[in-house]
């Protein structure tokens, strides 16, 4: 079975009734809602996606610090999103993965954090793909995962029966690679002890969230 439809059908909601109280008790603002508070303007900002949301819990936080009028979440976790939907009545849930996310409409400032490693491999340009084009021309993107020196993949040891892995990469590269993102910051940070404050991280334990901006045209100067 594809390691997408793992995590879709199994998975996912394994992960959550591992993680749901560590959610609950989130402390927010966390790296990926800090670095949208540092945008200077978000006049700009109505639509909010997050992808990979969980149960929503950075979504209702953003909605309550009034960045943005619609908040919109995708999960493949169906106990994540009845959590969320219970919790969080004013974001808007979906079921769904990255390669075929379940809408046309595009948004202002979409968040992806901790979910890129966990794709196939044979369906990352894919989920590439979809991510950019559910992004507005002039929207954010904060995306935060592994940061290792060079790819790494580890076997998931959540989940020995199936050949699970989860992949770390500099994966903010990728997006600045088309020619359309543009790096305006990022955090660093140790992914095992994750603080706000300098840390030594050796490879295989460093984290990075980044926000980037796209745009169509403005990185392309005329020559």
């Amino acid at each position: 079975m594809n390691q997408d439809r793992i995590f879709e059908e199994i998975e996912g909601n394994a992960w959550f009734k591992r993680n749901k109280d560590v959610i609950t008790n989130a402390k927010i603002p966390d790296f990926p809602s800090y670095l949208v508070e540092m945008i200077e303007d978000k006049s700009s900002i109505e639509t909010v996606l997050e992808l990979g949301c969980s149960n929503g819990f950075r979504l209702d936080y953003l909605r309550r610090s009034n960045c943005g009028s619609r908040f919109v979440g995708v999960d493949c976790s169906i106990e994540a999103l009845e959590d969320g939907r219970n919790r969080y009545p004013k974001v808007e849930f979906y079921k769904g993965l990255l390669t075929d996310l379940p809408f046309e409409s595009q948004f202002d400032l979409v968040i992806i954090n901790l979910v890129l490693c966990w794709v196939s491999r044979d369906t990352l340009a894919r989920s590439i793909a979809e991510i950019d084009r559910v992004i507005k021309d002039g929207g954010f993107l904060v995306i935060g995962d592994h940061f290792s020196d060079y790819p790494q993949r580890r076997r998931y040891h959540h989940n020995l029966e199936e050949e699970i892995y989860t992949y770390k990469l500099n994966y903010g590269n990728i997006f600045e690679a088309l020619g359309t993102y543009k790096e305006l910051a990022r955090i660093t940070y140790n992914h095992d002890q994750p603080k706000r404050c300098v840390q030594v991280a050796e490879s295989s334990k460093r984290a990075v969230c980044m926000l980037l901006k796209k745009s169509l045209h403005d990185y392309y100067p005329e020559v």
